[in-house]
């Protein structure tokens, strides 16, 4: 095994640095000796200037840098046998604390000042080295493959993006206000990318006169299920009054809507196709090869680079695997219509059947399959189960006496992050237990004058009973915030 944290490194030494910092070369000088653990750091001054910074130490490989991969790629174990080690260290880099050669500050993903005004990242591709689906197919300025990473979580990012551009169209700025409401979105991206294939598919279903593509057009079912995707807004709400969403003022909890039921009832039915979309075309087609499934992210970029070059492969990879593939279906884009349908109709099945009993109880009416009997958060306590959030030793009790966890609104790799098993399948794998640790906004705007807003998952204090135990949990779940003290003098109602 090779690891770049075998060597000493100086992390803390950065964090000192930053302390005193007054500019953008005091925090490079620091970034310098962050060596081990991808980051991604945004940086702001007072005088208007932000900047966006990748760190670690990114070993070169031999084989890379010679213009070819020896064996597997680097994002699988390697055989270890020679060929594809790390190099030597040749030319130096300031900081530098490993004894092999790593990529220069100039290489690794940065951007000071960009033109657009601004820089977004959620655990994005930085620079797109994995948009087309091959991480190895990009130069570096002196030769050699330049390597990042085998993929990214692109979707938080996407939606970022697309938020912030929406704002700027608007009246050209974006406020504290604003970028609060985007930290507080639960659009789901991937849905307004597949949802119109699902609708498309349908309508080619009625015109086909392939039998097992018009069978699955005259399912009451699928076409009711089309229906609700095609008004749903793609926003993600519980749909019932025990849930937390975003709109409940103060943690205090408003009953739904009847356009948040029907938006809830239909994020239940994507969540659940999306989990049987990945498997009747991803999972099914890998499994006689014996490799294993690329998780839920990567999956769906393959998903969308099937259907967006389908004209050009008619659904078969590079790899010369037949992604669509329906027994008894000879049309290329009936087979991958019946697969969109046929994920749909199977998505139906299983909210009705035993995996859903504990949330729906076996209903087939699909205005039952409300988002928050799914999407529900535990906070883990690593000591004791009688300390997880809920129960919170009895301070936070669970809102659903026949079901654990709290329900709120949010998603798959929403911005309010709240991501759960992209294949989940049951009444209990839509469950998470991670968030935004520190839903932190923050603007400067003098020197020495930063104001900032924040919302914490819990209490400032951990032992149950006290009365800074859980009492910030509410508002956390309702993406409210209090505002963050800076300096011993500020004045927190300014």
């Amino acid at each position: 095994m090779q690891y770049t944290g075998f060597s000493a490194t100086r992390e803390i030494d950065t964090f000192l640095i930053w302390d005193d910092a007054r500019d953008l070369d005091d925090f490079r000088r620091g970034l310098e000796l962050f060596d081990v653990g991808g980051q991604n750091w945004a940086y702001a001054d007072v005088a208007g200037n932000i900047a966006y910074f990748t760190s670690a130490e990114l070993p070169v490989r031999e084989d890379l840098q010679a213009g070819g991969v020896n064996g597997l790629p680097p994002f699988f174990i390697r055989n270890g046998t020679g060929g594809n080690e790390w190099l030597p260290v040749q030319h130096p880099q300031p900081g530098q604390a490993i004894p092999y050669e790593i990529l220069p500050p100039e290489e690794m993903p940065h951007t000071v000042n960009p033109p657009a005004g601004f820089f977004v990242n959620g655990n994005n591709d930085p620079i797109g080295t994995t948009l087309d689906n091959n991480p190895l197919n990009q130069l570096r300025p002196g030769g050699g493959i330049f390597y990042l990473n085998p993929g990214y979580d692109g979707i938080r990012g996407g939606r970022i993006t697309e938020l912030i551009r929406d704002e700027l169209a608007g009246d050209g700025t974006v406020s504290f206000d604003d970028m609060q409401r985007i930290q507080a979105d639960t659009g789901l991206v991937d849905a307004q990318f597949f949802v119109p294939h699902v609708l498309r598919a349908l309508r080619n279903a009625f015109r086909s006169d392939d039998p097992t593509l018009r069978a699955l057009a005259r399912d009451r079912g699928v076409v009711e299920a089309t229906a609700r995707l095609a008004l749903w807004s793609r926003r993600t709400p519980t749909g019932i009054p025990e849930g937390y969403d975003g709109r409940d003022p103060q943690g205090r909890l408003l009953p739904p809507s009847q356009l948040e039921v029907a938006n809830s009832v239909a994020a239940t039915i994507y969540a659940v196709w999306r989990g049987q979309f990945i498997r009747n075309v991803i999972d099914a087609r890998l499994a006689p090869f014996g490799v294993p499934v690329p998780d839920g992210q990567l999956s769906l970029t393959g998903l969308k680079q099937l259907l967006e070059t389908f004209e050009q492969t008619q659904g078969v990879g590079a790899s010369g695997i037949d992604f669509f593939a329906v027994d008894g279906v000879p049309d290329a884009a009936d087979r991958r219509d019946v697969l969109l349908l046929r994920s749909l109709d199977g998505a139906l099945d299983k909210l009705a059947g035993p995996d859903f009993q504990a949330a729906f109880g076996g209903s087939t009416d699909q205005g039952d399959y409300r988002w928050g009997r799914l999407h529900r958060v535990v906070m883990d306590h690593p000591l004791d189960g009688a300390l997880n959030i809920p129960p919170a030793a009895g301070a936070f009790p669970p809102p659903l006496a026949d079901l654990p966890g709290i329900p709120t609104d949010g998603g798959f790799d929403t911005v309010d992050a709240s991501s759960h098993d992209a294949r989940a399948d049951a009444s209990n794998d839509f469950m998470f237990g991670s968030g935004p640790a520190n839903r932190f906004v923050g603007e400067p705007r003098a020197p020495g004058r930063v104001v900032a807003e924040s919302s914490l998952p819990g209490g400032t204090s951990g032992v149950p009973g006290e009365r800074f135990y859980v009492n910030l949990l509410p508002r956390w779940l309702t993406n409210d915030t209090f505002p963050l003290r800076q300096d011993v003098d500020d004045d927190l109602g300014a």
